[in-house]
């Protein structure tokens, strides 16, 4: 039996975490003669009924789901949105009815952080730039992260989603799936001056396709170092590499172990954001850099590039 609670009487599309800097209002549905086995919970205590347990996982920013107890009137407040469940006679299950797919779909007013989505019946994690609703995929700033990794780390991800990282091959192919999505580039250099570049059309395929890149339609004013075909470095169509998986094109090295990074390399590239950071600007191919910022010093060196995604309806 399925049963919708409408906490404080406002539908809204719920949000994961920070609920209560944003709203107060979250969609219920609960299904009784079931409880949650995980492990993952953050909460329990007594409540008065069912409809107070919902309550209380609304207050909670971490609260996915909950399982309320009829006879001792225990409340068990979870952070897992697609918990175990097992069959219990005097049990009530109570889940999210929604829980955005990506950054887009949380409410105006949401402050930027840390949320969690939902994909493929999957929760994960991400960081949300919220002036425009990105999800972001990837940030470098300071150093703090190793990046010169093999290619299970960028198949699973990497990294603080409070600072430096990298979300996760799987993850991105999976938000990716099925919709139109954009990139942008935010970059800047070791003055301070900031650029950007977008592409329109963006999304990788899964690993069984070695996370082959689609991309098109380059605007900004950072210059198109992913799509330029003078030398040939178009990357549109590569197959992503690491140090330990050579899928570029170059058939006399590895472009993976000379630019230090993992990333779609073709004759190398002139993109390499996953590149070993340095401080400063001297050029080097092993470095951050992206080839167009500066035509008088090819491979110069970025302080910070963050890349990060978009729905398009």
């Amino acid at each position: 039996m399925f049963l919708i609670i409408i906490i404080y009487g406002v539908v809204i599309y719920p949000i994961c975490h920070g609920i209560s800097q944003i709203k107060k209002e979250k969609l219920f549905t609960t299904e009784a003669g079931k409880r949650i086995v995980s492990s993952l919970s953050t909460i329990t205590t007594t409540t008065a009924s069912s409809t107070a347990c919902a309550s209380l996982c609304t207050s909670d920013k971490d609260c996915m789901t909950a399982s309320y107890y009829n006879i001792s009137k225990q409340c068990k407040l979870d952070s897992d949105c697609n918990p175990t469940t097992e069959n219990w006679q005097n049990g009530i299950l109570i889940r999210l009815k929604t829980i955005p797919s990506d950054c887009s779909e949380f409410p105006d007013g949401t402050i930027d952080g840390v949320y969690t989505i939902s994909v493929n019946n999957d929760c994960i994690d991400v960081y949300c730039d919220m002036v425009d609703k990105w999800t972001v995929i990837q940030r470098r700033q300071d150093g703090s992260i190793d990046f010169y990794r093999d290619w299970l780390d960028y198949k699973n991800g990497f990294g603080d989603l409070s600072g430096e990282y990298w979300l996760g091959n799987d993850k991105i192919s999976n938000i990716l799936n099925g919709k139109s999505y954009s990139l942008r580039f935010d970059l800047e250099d070791w003055y301070g001056e900031r650029r950007y570049a977008q592409y329109a059309t963006f999304s990788i395929a899964d690993e069984s396709a070695e996370y082959q890149l689609t991309l098109a339609g380059y605007s900004g004013d950072a210059g198109d170092s992913m799509l330029d075909n003078d030398p040939p470095l178009n990357l549109n169509g590569q197959r992503f590499s690491t140090k330990d998986r050579d899928n570029d094109d170059d058939t006399g090295g590895q472009c993976a172990l000379t630019q230090k990074g993992g990333w779609w390399y073709k004759w190398c590239t002139y993109s390499n954001p996953n590149g070993l950071y340095f401080l400063g600007t001297e050029p080097g191919h092993s470095g951050i850099y992206w080839y167009k910022w500066n035509a008088s010093i090819p491979y110069y060196r970025m302080k910070s590039v963050t890349m990060k995604i978009k729905h398009l309806p």
